[in-house]
């Protein structure tokens, strides 16, 4: 049914819980895992962008090897909610896993019911099916 799940993460609990359900429905499916993790300069400059990216990357790497799924890690420079879509192409999943939300809400007092920005856009844009975790 799948050959690639693209877990896309950015640290958050909501993402946390995407990557343990991404990894399980690899391993029942016996896929591989491109796992993804976007800087976002707006946010956060490249040097600390880039040493949190390298622990999420390294967490869903040793759960796919905990699990015999075999992970392949993706990091780049990017704004989430524009160019999302061009990673979504690059990768070439069967799916897309994602946190209903991220850390924007573990930060503040949103509405856990409502989705991120990202994941809307992930919606929008995405041609191949998307799981959202909450």
């Amino acid at each position: 049914m799948f050959d690639k799940i693209l877990i896309a993460s950015d640290g958050s609990k909501t993402a946390d819980m995407a990557i343990d359900m991404g990894i399980d429905l690899a391993r029942k499916y016996d896929c591989d895992v491109a796992a993804l993790y976007i800087i976002d300069p707006a946010k956060t400059t490249f040097v600390l962008g880039d040493d949190e990216g390298g622990e999420v990357l390294d967490k869903i790497t040793a759960k796919g090897k905990e699990n015999g799924v075999t992970v392949i890690e993706h990091i780049i420079t990017a704004d989430p909610i524009k160019d999302f879509k061009v990673m979504i192409c690059k990768i070439n999943p069967d799916l897309v896993v994602i946190g209903a939300h991220g850390n924007s809400f573990d930060k503040q007092k949103y509405n856990s019911e409502k989705l991120g920005s990202v994941a809307s856009k992930v919606l929008e844009v995405s041609k191949v099916p998307v799981l959202l975790v909450k």
